[in-house]
């Protein structure tokens, strides 16, 4: 078993070497919005630990990537229960949103926690109290906005046991909270699904003590999802191309 381990392991690290070759190849070709990668999912479920290992993965080879965190450190509004810290927080993320999709250079950008992962986290601070019923409705629409067809991620959605969560994060980490945002990670799935270009729910408890096969079994997912995001983007524009080709030999 070890050893049939070891060599699918090697496997994984080859397709890895691979789609990164051709995503560096490839990637200047598309002239579109930027790929974008999203990490959802629970509090210390990895997704953290998984960007910051894309990240080098994809800077070792010179690919042109960027990646977004939800850096809450930076929050002037000390209250995390308060609404105010809230939306400070959702603002930040559509800010930069914003951003990125006004920028048209060809690149990937993965957001570790981006604006899709809010649409559980509503749900539960409205029973937290932190959000309102009636400001949740009012945000929650903001999801289906004509702003929002721009953003149609890659998007990978991790789910941890409160326990093990718990067990990572510190004490000072409510139990019963990890609890309620997970019932809505779930509840929400098919939703957050239908934001998203390509959809992964992953449970991580398995990968818990074994962090090096969780991020080559993902950074194998992610990289094939993006080269075929490519390939996709890169057989779109050539058959615009010669559609257009066409009718100007009709026209003629």
């Amino acid at each position: 078993m070890e050893i049939e381990n070891a060599l699918q392991m090697k496997q994984k690290i080859k397709n890895i070497e691979n789609n990164l070759v051709f995503i560096k190849d490839n990637l200047p070709k598309i002239n579109e919005n930027p790929i974008f990668i999203e990490l959802a999912g629970t509090p210390k479920s990895g997704k953290t630990t998984l960007a910051n290992a894309i990240n080098e993965m994809f800077k070792s080879k010179e690919i042109n990537f960027q990646i977004r965190q939800t850096n809450t450190e930076l929050n002037p509004i000390k209250n995390i229960s308060s609404e105010e810290y809230n939306i400070w927080t959702l603002a930040s993320i559509v800010r930069n949103l914003s951003e990125d999709l006004a920028n048209q250079e060809p690149r990937i950008v993965l957001y570790d926690g981006g604006i899709i992962s809010c649409i559980p986290w509503l749900d539960n601070s409205v029973v937290n109290g932190s959000v309102s019923i009636h400001d949740e409705k009012i945000l929650n629409s903001f999801f289906d906005t004509d702003f929002m067809e721009g953003y149609n991620p890659l998007l990978y959605n991790f789910f941890m046991s409160p326990k093990i969560s718990i067990g990572r994060k510190g004490k000072d980490v409510d139990l019963e909270n990890i609890k309620s945002y997970n019932r809505f990670l779930l509840q929400e799935q098919n939703e957050i699904q239908l934001h998203s270009q390509r959809y992964h729910f992953v449970e991580t408890d398995h990968y818990d003590g074994n962090i090096k096969e969780f991020i080559i079994d993902m950074a194998n997912i992610i990289t094939q999802d993006v080269r075929e995001r490519i390939r996709e983007e890169i057989n779109y524009s050539k058959k615009l191309t010669d559609d257009i080709d066409s009718d100007d030999l009709d026209y003629a």
